[in-house]
C-alpha cells in the first residue's frame, strides 16, 4: 500500500504523467488491474481519453480498440463494478423525486409536532431544499442522532434550535423509511469501503484524477484504498505541496491544497508509506501568452510583487465587450464557425463557459442552432415543465376546483387528450382550432364548473347590431366543434374522479391513474412525439418523453412501496407526485463526439480543449454573489462547526465558496491550449448597464490590451477586413448584417463598400440564399404606410352600397387605416365573459326603454308615478332583464350579483331624475330606442341615404335612444337625448372635423322622418342632448347650498345643444318661466333678470340659432358623404387624429401592434386638431355655406 500525488500548475499535462506512472506500475506488475477515478460529470469522455491514449502507447492501429486491465470509473460506477453481485447491491434505488415524496408525506405527517418549518411546506421548492439538506447530512456523516444532540447543544440559539428539532425530527423519520429498504450514494460508498476494506487489492491501483475536494463518505472511500490497494495516485492542481499546515483562508489553491493536507495526515496517522511527490513536467499549453496569465494570476492572487509583463507580443488571448447576450453569443459562433473553417479546427476543439448557464439558456441554443453549429448544454434540465407533468397537475386541480376556465385550458392545452369524431382521433390542427374555439366561448360566456358537464349542449351564438336571430351553418359548425370537445371531457373526467373518490389504498389509486394514462392515449401520444423528434434527428428532445413517462412509473412504484398500503388521499397523492417531478431532471448524454461543449466554471471540464470562449464576465457573477439558498445558513453552519466530529462536516458557507471564486476563475482560463476569448454583454434586458468582471479587468490592464467590440452594427466606413469578418457567418446571419449596410448606405446616400458588394452577388446568385435575399432586399423599400385599396378590392369589401353607423364614420375619421382593420377586414377582439362598459350601457338602456314603453303603453305621466309604483315598474323590468342571454354573467357569481344590485339602483336613481325632470318640465320622452335605416326591420325610421359618383351610394342607419316632445305655441318641438355611461359635450370641433357625427346625425335623421314621427303638425327641432347615466355621489358641501332634490336633479342634467327659441326654453323648465331667472336644473341653459337666455357656461355654445343648427346639420351631410366617397376610392391611410390635449385615437385602439405607428418615422403622422372655439367653427361654417353658394353661381 501506498498513496502518491502528482501535482502542478493548471497548465501542465497531468494526465500525461499519471500514464507515465500507468506503464511504470503495468511493467512492475503485469497481473495488475489499474483504475481510473474520475468525477461522473466527465467520465465519458476521460474513458475515450484514456482509450486513445493507450492505443498509442501500444501502437495500435486498428479502429476498434479494447482495454480491460485498464478500466475508468466515477464513485457511483466504481461501486457498480464491486458490488454489482453483493446482495447489498441489490436493494432498490429511489431517484431524487422518490425521496421528494417521502420527504412531502413526512412533512403531512408531522405537521403538528413542527415548528418552524410548520408553514414552510407549501412554499415551491422547499421540499427539494429539505432533500438536499438531508443528503447534505447523509455525505457529511452527520446522523439523526448528531442533528438532534447539535438542536440541545443550541439553546442559547431559538430559531436555530427550533429548526435543528425540525431537521432531527424529519431526519429520523426519513432514515426510517429508508435505510435497509432503498439505496442511496452515501450508504452505497459506506458499504463500497467496507467491502473493499474486506479485499485483497494489493494488484489494484488507483488514479484519482479531476477532484478538488471530496464528501466525507468518499474521503473514507479514499482513504481505505490507500489502506488495502497497491497504489493510489491523487492528481491534483496544486503548485506546492502543504505536508505540515493546511493552505491559508484565501490560498488560491486551498480547496486542493486542503485535500492534499488531509490526505497526507491520513497516511501518516495510518503509517501509509508516500510516495515521492511527482510534479507534472510536460506543458499542455504551449501558448506563452496563457502561461503568462497563469503565472499572473497565481502571483496576483497571493498579492506577489511581480515585475512587468515578460511576453512582448500577445497572442490567443481576447478581451472582448458585447452590445448584449445575444450578439456575444452570435460572435461566439462567427468566431468559432471561422476558426473551424479556416484553420482546422474541429466542432470538439471548442468549449463555451460561463458562470451560471442559465442568464445564456434561452440564447445559445437559438443562436448556435441558427449558425448550424453541434453543442452539447452541460446542463441539467428540469422536467416539471414537461406537458405530461403539467398535465397531471391540471387533472388534479380540475378535480379539486371543479372544472375551472385555467385548469381545463391547462389540461387540454398539454395536447395530450385528443378527442374523437366519427370514431377517429382529431388530428392536432383540428383538436387546436376546435380547442380556440371552445376557449372563446367560455371566456365569452363563462362556462366553468357544472356548465361542463350539463345535459344540453352549448350553443354558440354572437350577440350584435346586425343580429337576425337566424342561426347561420358556421355557427352549427361551431357549435359541433365545442360540443367534441365538451363531450370528451364529461365523458372521461367524471367516471375517472369517480374511480378516484373511491379508492381505498394507495396501490388502487396509483393503479387508477395509471390506467386512466394508457385507455385514453397520454402514452400513446408521448411515444408519438418522441417517433417526430427522432424523424426530425433531435435526439435529445427525442428521448425527453420516454424519459418523462418512465419517471413517472418510477413515482408510482415509489409511492406504492412506500404508502401504497396506506388510506388513499387524493390531495396528499397529487402533492407527492408534484413534489416527485420537483426533483426529476433529464438524462444529459452528448449526441455525438464532434460537437461545442457549453458548460459552467463550476463544473469540472476536460482540459484537452483547444479554444475557450469565457462569456458573460461581468462583475455580478465573476466572483459569484454567492448567497445560501440551503435549510441551514451560514452563521449556523459557523456555530456547528466546532462540534462536528474529524470525520464529519457540512458543504462550506457562502464565504468559503467566494473564496474559491479565484481558482474557478483561474480553471476556466486554463481550460484550453490554444486561445482564450473572455468576454462581457455591456447589457443584459431587464438589469441595465453590466460592467466588467474584476478579474477581466485585472488581466486587461496587465497585458495592455483593449476589448473587441462585438455586436455593434457594421458600419460604411470600416474598411478593416479582421473587423469586418466578425459579420460572416452562415449565410442567413451574414445576409442579416448585410441588408443593415444596404439600409445605412441607402439612408445616407451612398455606394455599398466592395467587400459588402461581393458579399450581396454571392448571396444574390447562391441557390440556397437567393430568394431569400430577394425578399429580405425588398423590405429597403419598404414604408410604413398601407396601400390604396384597388377598386376591385374596395368592391369585394364594402360592394356598391356602404350601409353604416355614423359611429363607424366617425373611426373613419379619427384613422383611416383603423376603419379599414374593423369593417372592412373585420377584425375582432376576442369576446371576453366580464361585465364591460358596454354590457352596462345596454343595460341601462334596455331598463330606461322598458319603462317609457311601459309608461307610454298605459298612457301614464312619469310626473305622476309615485315612488311606490315606479319602483314596482322597474323591479317587474329588471327581473325580466336578468333572465335574457345576454345578462347571463349578472347571476354567474356573487361578485356579479352584487354588480347587478348596484346597476339597478342606478338604473332607480335615472328613473328617479327622469320623473323629477317630468314634474318641472313640459317636456316628455315620445319614444326610446328608435331604430333608423335598419334593413329587414319592420319598425323603424328611414336611413340618412345619400348619392354618390359611379351610381354609389351610403346609407346611414342607427338607434336613437330616445325622442322627447313638447308642445307650445309656436308648435311642436322633437328633441333627441343620446344616454351616455360617462360625461359628454357637444365639441364644435370634433364635429367639424368629423370624429364627433354622432348628435347631429340623429337629429337629421329625425327632421328626414317627420312624416313618419309627426305628421301635418308645425315641427320644429328641439335640439340634441346627453344624458349620462350613473348614480351621483353628492358631497355635503353641496347639500348646504341647495335641498337634496334640486342637487339631485343638478346631477343629472343634460348637456349638448338646444335651440335658443325663448318660448321652447321657458317650458323646458318651469322654474325659470314668467320673471324668474337663474340656471337651469335640467337643461344647459340659463335666464338672466332682463328675460334673456344663455348657454349654462359662458365658456361654451350651447343654445344656437336655427340658422347655426342647420349649418351645422349640412356640413354633417358633407362629411359622411366625403368620408364614403374616400372609402369607395380606396383610400385608408394610417392617419391617426391627435386632440390637442395629446390624447390620440391610437389611445385605446386593440389594432396597434398592426398600425406599428412610430411619431418618429418620417411618414407616420398624426392628424393634429386644432384648438378653435365654438365661433370660428361657425364662422368657418358659414364660409364653406357662401363657397357653395358662389360655386353655383
Amino acid at each position: 500500500m501506498s498513496l502518491g500525488f502528482i501535482l502542478g500548475k493548471a497548465s501542465l499535462n497531468h494526465q500525461k504523467e499519471l500514464f507515465t506512472q500507468l506503464v511504470a506500475l503495468r511493467k512492475k506488475d503485469p497481473q495488475g488491474k489499474f483504475y481510473f477515478l474520475v468525477p461522473n460529470h466527465i467520465k465519458f469522455a476521460s474513458e475515450v481519453k484514456v482509450l486513445r491514449q493507450l492505443q498509442a502507447l501500444q501502437k495500435e492501429q486498428t479502429t476498434l480498440f479494447a482495454e480491460n486491465a485498464v478500466q475508468v470509473f466515477s464513485f457511483s460506477r466504481l461501486a457498480w463494478y464491486f458490488l454489482k453481485e453483493t446482495p447489498f447491491y441489490q436493494t432498490p434505488r429511489i431517484s431524487e423525486a422518490g425521496l421528494n415524496m417521502i420527504i412531502q408525506d413526512i412533512l403531512q405527517r408531522h405537521q403538528h409536532e413542527l415548528t418552524i418549518f410548520k408553514s414552510e411546506q407549501a412554499q415551491l421548492g422547499f421540499v427539494s431544499q429539505l432533500r438536499t439538506q438531508l443528503e447534505e447530512f447523509q455525505r457529511g456523516c452527520i446522523t439523526g442522532e448528531d442533528v438532534a444532540q447539535f438542536a440541545f447543544e443550541s439553546q442559547t440559539k431559538a430559531e436555530l434550535q427550533a429548526k435543528l428539532h425540525d431537521l432531527a425530527l424529519i431526519y429520523a423519520d426519513y432514515t426510517q423509511q429508508t435505510m435497509g429498504k432503498y439505496l442511496d450514494n452515501a450508504a452505497i460508498l459506506e458499504e463500497l469501503a467496507r467491502t473493499l476494506g474486506e479485499m485483497d487489492l494489493q494488484h489494484s491501483y488507483f488514479f484519482i484524477y479531476g477532484f478538488t475536494q471530496f464528501t466525507a463518505s468518499e474521503l473514507r472511500l479514499v482513504t481505505t484504498l490507500t489502506k488495502k490497494a497497491g497504489a493510489v495516485l491523487v492528481s491534483l492542481v496544486l503548485d506546492r505541496p502543504y505536508v505540515e499546515q493546511p493552505p491559508a483562508p484565501y490560498e488560491l489553491f486551498r480547496r486542493s491544497g486542503l485535500l492534499y493536507f488531509k490526505l497526507v495526515q491520513f497516511a501518516h496517522k495510518e503509517k501509509i508509506p508516500l510516495l515521492t511527490d511527482k510534479f507534472a513536467g510536460t506543458r499542455r499549453i504551449e501558448n506563452a501568452t496563457l502561461r503568462e496569465l497563469e503565472d499572473y494570476w497565481i502571483d496576483s492572487s497571493r498579492m506577489t510583487p511581480r515585475k512587468e509583463k515578460k511576453e512582448t507580443v500577445t497572442t490567443g488571448l481576447h478581451f472582448c465587450a458585447a452590445t448584449d447576450r445575444y450578439h456575444e453569443v452570435a460572435a461566439v459562433a462567427t468566431r468559432l464557425r471561422q476558426m473551424v473553417a479556416f484553420k482546422g479546427y474541429h466542432y470538439h476543439d471548442f468549449v463555451v463557459i460561463t458562470r451560471h448557464l442559465d442568464l445564456y439558456q434561452d440564447v445559445i441554443g437559438p443562436v448556435f442552432k441558427q449558425f448550424e453549429i453541434p453543442f452539447f448544454i452541460d446542463l441539467q434540465k428540469q422536467m416539471r415543465d414537461h406537458p405530461l407533468v403539467e398535465f397531471i397537475s391540471a387533472l388534479f386541480a380540475v378535480q379539486r376546483r371543479y372544472y375551472r376556465y385555467d385548469d381545463m385550458m391547462r389540461l387540454l392545452k398539454t395536447e395530450l387528450l385528443l378527442p374523437q369524431e366519427d370514431g377517429k382521433e382529431l388530428s392536432i390542427n383540428n383538436f387546436r382550432d376546435y380547442l380556440d374555439v371552445t376557449e372563446n366561448l367560455i371566456l365569452k360566456f363563462g362556462y366553468e364548473g357544472k356548465r361542463w358537464l350539463q345535459a344540453d349542449d352549448w350553443e354558440y351564438y354572437r350577440f350584435s347590431t346586425a343580429d337576425t336571430g337566424i342561426r347561420t351553418e358556421f355557427e352549427e359548425e361551431q357549435t359541433k366543434k365545442v360540443n367534441c370537445i365538451r363531450h370528451f371531457i364529461k365523458k372521461i373526467l367524471p367516471p375517472f374522479f369517480k374511480k378516484m373518490a373511491a379508492a381505498e389504498t394507495g396501490r388502487q389509486g396509483a393503479a387508477i391513474l395509471c390506467n386512466f394514462l394508457v385507455e385514453n392515449g397520454i402514452v400513446k401520444r408521448l411515444y408519438e412525439w418522441r417517433d417526430q423528434e427522432l424523424a426530425a434527428g433531435n435526439l435529445t428532445e427525442a428521448a425527453r418523453p420516454e424519459e418523462t413517462w418512465n419517471t413517472f412509473c418510477q413515482l408510482l412504484d415509489e409511492y406504492v412501496v412506500t404508502l401504497g398500503d396506506r388510506k388513499f388521499e387524493i390531495e396528499l397523492f397529487s402533492e407527492l407526485l408534484q413534489s416527485g417531478f420537483e426533483g426529476a431532471e433529464y438524462r444529459q448524454v452528448p449526441s455525438t463526439l464532434d460537437q461545442v461543449i457549453v458548460s459552467e466554471t463550476g463544473m469540472v471540464q476536460m482540459n484537452d480543449r483547444k479554444v475557450t470562449f469565457l462569456i458573460g464576465a461581468t462583475d455580478t457573477v465573476m466572483p459569484d454573489r454567492v448567497s445560501a439558498t440551503t435549510v441551514l445558513s451560514d452563521d449556523e453552519r459557523l456555530f456547528l462547526a466546532p462540534v462536528l466530529a474529524a470525520d464529519q462536516f457540512l458543504n462550506e458557507e457562502a464565504e468559503q465558496q467566494l473564496a474559491a471564486e479565484p481558482f474557478l476563475a483561474y480553471l476556466a482560463f486554463m481550460s484550453s491550449s490554444d486561445v482564450l476569448f473572455i468576454s462581457y454583454p455591456l447589457s443584459s434586458d431587464g438589469s441595465g448597464a453590466l460592467k466588467p468582471s474584476p478579474y477581466l479587468e485585472r488581466l486587461r490592464q496587465y497585458f495592455a490590451l483593449s476589448y473587441e467590440h462585438l455586436g455593434a452594427p457594421p458600419q460604411l466606413s470600416e474598411q478593416d477586413s479582421a473587423i469586418l469578418k466578425q459579420y460572416v457567418g452562415t449565410k442567413r446571419t451574414t445576409l442579416s448584417y448585410l441588408l443593415d449596410i444596404s439600409r445605412q448606405a441607402k439612408e445616407e446616400q451612398q455606394l455599398l463598400p466592395a467587400f459588402w458588394q461581393k458579399l450581396y452577388q454571392f448571396l444574390s446568385t447562391d441557390t440556397q440564399s437567393a430568394l431569400l435575399t430577394k425578399k429580405l432586399f425588398a423590405s429597403l423599400d419598404y414604408r410604413n404606410v398601407p396601400e390604396k385599396l384597388r377598386p376591385e378590392t374596395v368592391e369585394l369589401l364594402y360592394g356598391k352600397t356602404i350601409n353604416t353607423s355614423i359611429s363607424k364614420l366617425e373611426e373613419f375619421y379619427a384613422n383611416e387605416y383603423a376603419y379599414f382593420l374593423k369593417y372592412g377586414l373585420k377584425l375582432q377582439e376576442r369576446d371576453v365573459f366580464e361585465l364591460s362598459p358596454a354590457n352596462t350601457g345596454e343595460f341601462f338602456h334596455l331598463a330606461l326603454d322598458s319603462l317609457v314603453k311601459a309608461v307610454n303603453q298605459k298612457k301614464l305621466d312619469l310626473a305622476e308615478l309615485s315612488a311606490t309604483e315606479l319602483n314596482t315598474q322597474l323591479k317587474g323590468i329588471v327581473e325580466q332583464m336578468l333572465k335574457l342571454p345576454q345578462f347571463q354573467i349578472l347571476n354567474s357569481s356573487k361578485r356579479m350579483q352584487y354588480l347587478s344590485r348596484q346597476l339597478e339602483k342606478t338604473v332607480r336613481q335615472i328613473s328617479w331624475a327622469l320623473r323629477q325632470q317630468s314634474t318641472r318640465s313640459q317636456m316628455r320622452p315620445q319614444q326610446t330606442e328608435v331604430l333608423f335605416g335598419h334593413v329587414g326591420s319592420e319598425e323603424g325610421l328611414r336611413a340618412l341615404q345619400f348619392d354618390l359618383p359611379h351610381a354609389r351610394k351610403v346609407n346611414v342607419r342607427g338607434k336613437i335612444d330616445r325622442i322627447d316632445q313638447i308642445k307650445t305655441k309656436d308648435g311642436l318641438y322633437l328633441g333627441i337625448v343620446d344616454y351616455k355611461s360617462s360625461t359628454h359635450k357637444f365639441d364644435f370641433r370634433d364635429a367639424f372635423y368629423g370624429v364627433s357625427l354622432q348628435m347631429l346625425t340623429y337629429l337629421d335623421a329625425l327632421l328626414k322622418n317627420l312624416d313618419l314621427i309627426a305628421a301635418d303638425q308645425n315641427v320644429k327641432p328641439a335640439g340634441a342632448l346627453y344624458m349620462h347615466l350613473y348614480n351621483p355621489k353628492l358631497q355635503m358641501k353641496q347639500l348646504l347650498k341647495q335641498s337634496q332634490a334640486d342637487a339631485w336633479l343638478k346631477a343629472n342634467k343634460y348637456d349638448g345643444l338646444l335651440v335658443a327659441q325663448p318660448e321652447l326654453l321657458e317650458q323646458l323648465d318651469q322654474d325659470l318661466d314668467g320673471d324668474n331667472s337663474g340656471h337651469s336644473k335640467i337643461y344647459p341653459f340659463k335666464k338672466n333678470k332682463q328675460g334673456a337666455f344663455n348657454s349654462s357656461s359662458s365658456q361654451r355654445h350651447q343654445l344656437v340659432t336655427m340658422d347655426e343648427l342647420l349649418l351645422l346639420l349640412q356640413h354633417n351631410e358633407t362629411l359622411i358623404q366625403h368620408a364614403a366617397a374616400r372609402i369607395f376610392a380606396g383610400e385608408n391611410a394610417l392617419n391617426p387624429v391627435q386632440w390637442p390635449d395629446k390624447r390620440t385615437a391610437l389611445q385605446y385602439s386593440p389594432f396597434k401592434s398592426i398600425f406599428q405607428f412610430d411619431a418618429m418615422l418620417p411618414e407616420n403622422n398624426y392628424r393634429l386638431l386644432p384648438t378653435a372655439t365654438p365661433q370660428e367653427i361657425l364662422r368657418a361654417l358659414k364660409a364653406e355655406r357662401e363657397g357653395r353658394t358662389n360655386g353655383k353661381d
